[in-house]
């Protein structure tokens, strides 16, 4: 019996497992791609009648949003394992096309998804920019349902249509939970620090300037300020200079948000300067405290502080069994938010098609409008206004371990965490 039929079976949970429609420190880290191009990949699963659906993804697997690519990418295949190939008793095929992570491959993409390929729904892009330009398209003439992976600016939710879901977390989310962990960091560090002041580090790009313009606003909020920020250029390799900077601060806390590719390169480099000694690291992403850290820096890369919202250690029959399918793919990673985004949003496009009983595009729209499910996450809805997502936050750190990998560790919990609509569908 397979996993997906073990699973209903043992939860009792009829249709796709616990999802319910309504009528809705390694220094070598970093975001190198193969700069692959159009791939597809199609179940083995014998026919379950009618047209086998398909299901575009639009993926930086080159550029500099490569490693989130990658991981997105992990997230659909070991989704397509759960599913056992099928969504609705036919057989589906994920098409990849590589966005290189730009924004006009974005765009013919998506074009040729739609128009060539015929795809019943779209997964991607990741970044902000990228979404962007593919939501105008799919608004105006795609017409398809698009849900971007790891989007997070403002922007993209500020534009919000009815074809447009998000899973991920917007800075609306991660910026409020991290200024108010940011306050409560004196419980938990073994030193006098001011919370009132911090200094902000991003890459140079919407999503930083984005989330910083937000942390000073949340900081005003809470009658603190952010003295100082280091916008580092996309790409930079070598922090030493920006290290010193931040050093020099006059903030105990260093906050702001980063890349995987940026995080990979920053936590290394400022543990080994010392920095972690003067200054306390708290990041809005979850980069310094999530499993691609964990995975891939060095086991002193300890002491840095974060807000996520997957927490590796819960308890759910769905995290068990994610993490079991992703221990069985060829990757040096530990199972992780990124990857586990590809899977939610996978499971959430077949329980829309489920509950409706069709891919149409009105159905699927429908089917995933107001969808709430049991995810790796904790239980997440697409809010019906916006399409949003109600997603549950901790504030955590790494501490050493007796193993190879540092430990995470929840210190603080925000549940139900969504931000006022400020568009409507």
């Amino acid at each position: 019996m397979t996993r997906r039929r073990q699973y209903i079976k043992a939860t009792g949970i009829a249709g796709l497992a616990g999802l319910t429609g309504l009528a809705g420190c390694n220094s070598g880290g970093g975001d190198g791609g193969d700069g692959g191009s159009t791939t597809s990949s199609s179940s083995s699963s014998s026919s379950g009648g009618g047209e086998p659906v398909k299901i575009g993804a639009l993926l930086p697997l080159s550029g500099p949003f490569a490693a989130t690519g990658q991981e997105n990418q992990r997230g659909l295949k070991i989704g397509e394992q759960y599913l056992d190939g099928q969504i609705m008793g036919r057989d589906f095929e994920i098409v990849y096309k590589d966005n290189k992570s730009d924004p006009n491959a974005s765009v013919q993409g998506a074009r040729e998804l739609v128009e060539q390929e015929n795809v019943d729904a779209i997964i991607g892009p990741a970044s902000s920019g990228n979404s962007i330009a593919v939501m105008e398209y799919i608004a105006a003439s795609g017409k398809v349902p698009l849900i971007p992976t790891t989007a997070s600016s403002t922007d993209a939710r500020d534009k919000c249509n009815p074809y447009t879901f998000f899973i991920w977390p917007s800075n609306r989310h991660t910026v409020p939970v991290g200024v108010d962990f940011i306050q409560k960091l004196p419980n938990y560090v073994d030193r006098d620090i001011d919370p009132s002041k911090v200094h902000f580090v991003s890459l140079d790009y919407s999503l930083g300037q984005n989330n910083l313009e937000l942390t000073k606003q949340a900081m005003s909020d809470v009658g603190g300020e952010v003295t100082g920020s280091t916008l580092v250029p996309i790409g930079e390799s070598d922090w030493s200079s920006y290290i010193s900077e931040i050093a020099n601060s006059d903030a105990d806390v260093v906050t702001g948000i980063l890349t995987w590719g940026a995080a990979a390169k920053l936590i290394p480099q400022a543990t080994s300067y010392g920095l972690t000694e003067d200054k306390t690291m708290m990041f809005n992403s979850g980069k310094p405290v999530g499993q691609y850290a964990a995975s891939t820096m060095p086991k002193d890369c300890v002491g840095w502080y974060g807000t996520h919202f997957y927490n590796p250690a819960k308890e759910s029959d769905i995290n068990t069994e994610f993490q079991d399918l992703y221990g069985g793919l060829d990757s040096n990673l530990l199972p992780n938010s990124v990857a586990g985004g590809g899977f939610e949003i996978l499971r959430s496009v077949a329980a829309a098609m489920e509950a409706q009983n069709s891919a149409a595009v009105d159905d699927v729209l429908n089917g995933l409008s107001g969808l709430s499910w049991d995810s790796i996450f904790g239980e997440i809805s697409y809010r019906e206004s916006d399409h949003q997502s109600k997603l549950d936050f901790v504030g955590a750190t790494r501490v050493a371990s007796d193993g190879d990998v540092p430990t995470f560790k929840s210190l603080e919990e925000y549940p139900d965490v969504i931000p006022d609509a400020t568009c409507s569908v």
